[in-house]
């Protein structure tokens, strides 16, 4: 009897572990199911997005001061080739582009970017 339950325990893990979301060394576990209207969907369609005028005016809270902070390093990154998304925590969530290993960290605020990180 003890036997059938750790063979069912077994069963039961193993299904579960096949479900669980791949994870990331550098950006932890990746979301596979992106919610629509979610800062990770945002934060995705940013990254994707070449850095121009008209992306400060369309994903950022504040453009005159996020312009002058993040101009200089947005510019040279994005767009993402083919961009991944951590899960989102606190009103944040981290990018990685699986063509480079660019990573970019973006902080939300009343659903627009707020501020960015380089680092995980």
């Amino acid at each position: 009897m003890g036997r059938i339950i750790a063979l069912a325990l077994l069963s039961l893990t193993l299904s579960s572990l096949s479900a669980a979301a791949p994870v990331s060394d550098t950006i932890g576990r990746i979301q596979t199911d992106v919610r629509e209207g979610s800062i990770t969907e945002i934060a995705l369609e940013a990254v994707s997005s070449p850095y121009t005028e008209e992306w400060l005016d369309s994903w950022t809270c504040d453009k005159i001061a996020f312009g002058e902070a993040y101009s200089p390093i947005l510019s040279e990154l994005l767009p993402f080739d083919n961009p991944v998304a951590s899960e989102e925590k606190n009103g944040a969530v981290t990018i990685m582009d699986l063509s480079d290993g660019t990573v970019l960290s973006f902080i939300f605020r009343n659903g627009c970017i707020w501020a960015l990180s380089t680092a995980p």
